[in-house]
């Protein structure tokens, strides 16, 4: 348990992501700068689809993934086509084997618990890029997921963007510090909260996730069907 509801009760990970409120159009607007005509997005928490609707509006094709069903509308079934270009899954997004093909993921979650597993999915199928507002809890970002990254032990004096969702300030000496630091942050792998959490690297499987798997379920393998 590490988060608490409006009554003061406590709310497991895995439960508190099932939580959706829809978010600004300045946020919406944000991600969608992201998207490209040729896009084939995997949107990851969809909610009642409001974002996925825009998304579908501007990229080649849209899977839309959201495991509960009273947040879709009711026409809305498991594989269903709502537009030509728009698939609706109602499935758990860290059980659903990502299909290959995805150009670029979007998880707008700010109470994201699981972002070091989807982003590990979606490079497990090939996919280059990640919209997010999940790591900072605010604005938007858009993550290269293939692109090297210098590990967290080079960095001294600056802010960092981790891998594994983690983000802070990795310390150094005073006099390095200056504007351009300050404003930038740097993609690194393998930050204290890799070791702490999940005992090693970013690279290596993500073990965490079956605290949070509801009772009987099991996770499965990334990677399904080509789209």
């Amino acid at each position: 348990m590490d988060n608490c509801d409006v009554s003061g009760r406590p709310v497991a990970a895995y439960d508190w992501e099932a939580a959706f409120a829809p978010y600004d159009g300045e946020t919406y607007r944000a991600a969608l700068a992201f998207i490209r005509p040729g896009d084939v997005v995997l949107d990851i928490g969809a909610g009642d689809l409001r974002f996925t609707r825009r998304a579908a509006a501007r990229a080649r094709r849209v899977v839309a993934v959201e495991r509960n069903r009273a947040l879709l509308p009711s026409l809305v079934e498991r594989g269903a086509e709502e537009a030509g270009n728009l698939i609706v899954i109602c499935a758990d997004a860290l059980t659903w084997p990502f299909p290959f093909g995805v150009t670029v993921g979007v998880l707008l979650m700010r109470h994201c618990r699981h972002f070091r597993e989807h982003a590990a999915k979606l490079r497990a199928v090939g996919c280059a890029r990640l919209i997010t507002n999940a790591r900072w809890g605010m604005g938007v970002e858009q993550i290269a997921l293939d692109g090297p990254r210098p590990a967290y032990h080079a960095l001294e004096s600056r802010w960092y963007a981790c891998a594994c969702g983690a983000v802070g300030f990795a310390p150094g000496p005073a006099h390095l510090i200056d504007a351009r630091r300050l404003a930038q942050a740097v993609e690194v792998s393998d930050c204290p909260m890799c070791i702490a959490t999940w005992g090693g690297p970013c690279g290596r499987p993500a073990r965490r996730r079956e605290m949070y798997a509801p009772e009987g379920q099991t996770r499965r393998r990334s990677g399904g069907r080509r789209l």
